[in-house]
């Protein structure tokens, strides 16, 4: 309930109750530069490292977007202040690394697909169900810039008070292109 207040408040407190959610990207390749745009500009998050194989990425990309540390997953699952993993990785390590994660005690947010078969997938949520851990995947539609700078204009009064909403499509939807 206090977490559903804060989040009404606009603002995604801690997932252990206080500040910004410490997060590690794991996967410094193609995306990462679209994510990494994105979560060091939210108040509420504080991208603490970047893992990934080729180290030296990881600390290029570190650099670049002035994210303090940076190495392997092991490093980055090492640092207690991190609370969630953002596992951008290429879809075949998904569920390796989520696993991974989990193990080590952090929620995980990842590009789809979540696994490449339904039984990694319900050993991912199986794991995280059983440590009291949150799993997110992509598309991160209500996650994603857009709908959270929204929800902050709401709740901090910036637009007044809300009486109505509309929402359309330019394109007969998302179901014309995937079965």
């Amino acid at each position: 309930r206090q977490r559903r207040q804060r989040r009404q408040k606009g603002g995604m407190e801690a997932m252990s109750g206080g500040g910004p959610v410490g997060v590690a990207v794991v996967g410094a390749g193609n995306i990462s530069t679209q994510y990494l745009q994105n979560l060091t500009r939210f108040p509420d998050l504080r991208v603490l490292a970047i893992a990934d194989l080729d180290e030296s990425r990881a600390a290029a990309a570190a650099a670049e977007y002035g994210v303090p540390a940076s190495g392997s997953l092991a490093d980055v699952l090492a640092m207690p202040e991190v609370e969630l993993v953002v596992n951008i990785t290429i879809p075949a390590a998904h569920a390796e690394v989520a696993l991974a994660a989990l193990a080590a005690g952090k929620h995980v947010y990842g590009e789809k697909p979540l696994a490449l078969n339904p039984q990694s997938a319900r050993a991912v949520l199986a794991e995280a169900a059983e440590r009291g851990l949150r799993v997110g995947n992509a598309p991160d539609t209500f996650l994603g810039a857009g709908l959270q700078s929204a929800l902050r204009a709401v709740a901090s009064g910036a637009i007044g008070t809300p009486v109505a909403g509309a929402a359309g499509f330019r394109s007969p939807g998302h179901g014309c292109r995937h079965p």
